[in-house]
């Protein structure tokens, strides 16, 4: 049976105040104490370049598989600019990375 128009309005406005002792949950989504926002905690990034690297050979293959995509182009480039900081420093992965987006 579905709630009545009282009690939605009552967990619709105790939610909007950071209540949400009325919010109904689907099953298996219930809040960890150590989540934030429903989400798991992130975490820690202990090799930011090799990170980097990883996006990049990611939107690399996003690239190649929807070339049209200019979202997914800006994202690769600037990837890249942050990789390089607009210089090339004789990274022979990051080299050949350039040359095999220089020949598509």
């Amino acid at each position: 049976m579905a709630d009545s128009g009282a009690l939605r309005t009552q967990r619709y406005k105790l939610h909007k105040a950071g209540d949400h002792s009325l919010c109904k949950h689907a099953p298996g989504t219930e809040r960890r104490p150590d989540a934030q926002d429903g989400r798991p905690p992130a975490a820690s990034v202990t090799d930011p370049v090799g990170e980097l690297r990883s996006l990049g050979g990611r939107l690399r293959a996003a690239h190649e598989a929807d070339p049209g995509n200019a979202l997914i182009a800006r994202e690769l480039r600037m990837t890249l600019q942050a990789l390089t900081g607009g210089r090339s420093d004789g990274d022979s992965e990051l080299e050949a990375l350039f040359a095999e987006l220089g020949a598509s």
